[in-house]
C-alpha cells in the first residue's frame, strides 16, 4: 500500500502532480489518477459500458453506479459479455 506522501508525487499531467491511488484491476494492481470512475476504467479497457458486468469489492455494481469514484485499494473485475451463436 502506498503512503499519502507516495501518492501526491505520482503523475504528472499539464505542468502539475495529480495524486494517483492504486486499485487492482481485473487482478492486476494498477495506479491510476485519483478521482478515476468506474466508468473511466471501462472506457480505458475499450469496452462498451453496455455489455459489461462489474464486480466491485466482490459485489456486483450496477451500471447506475459506474460513476462511482474509485478508491485506494478497490478491487474492480470488467468482464465483458460474449454472445453465443449456434
Amino acid at each position: 500500500m502506498l503512503t499519502e506522501e507516495t501518492r501526491k508525487i505520482n503523475i504528472p499531467e499539464a505542468g502539475r502532480m495529480v495524486s494517483s491511488i492504486e486499485i487492482k484491476l481485473n487482478g492486476e494492481k494498477k495506479m491510476v489518477k485519483e478521482g478515476k470512475t468506474v466508468e473511466d476504467m471501462i472506457q480505458s479497457l475499450s469496452l462498451n459500458p453496455q455489455r459489461v458486468m462489474v464486480m466491485l469489492n466482490s459485489e456486483l455494481l450496477l451500471r447506475t453506479k459506474y460513476s462511482y469514484s474509485l478508491k485506494e485499494e478497490d478491487e474492480l473485475e470488467i468482464l465483458p459479455f460474449f454472445a453465443a451463436g449456434g
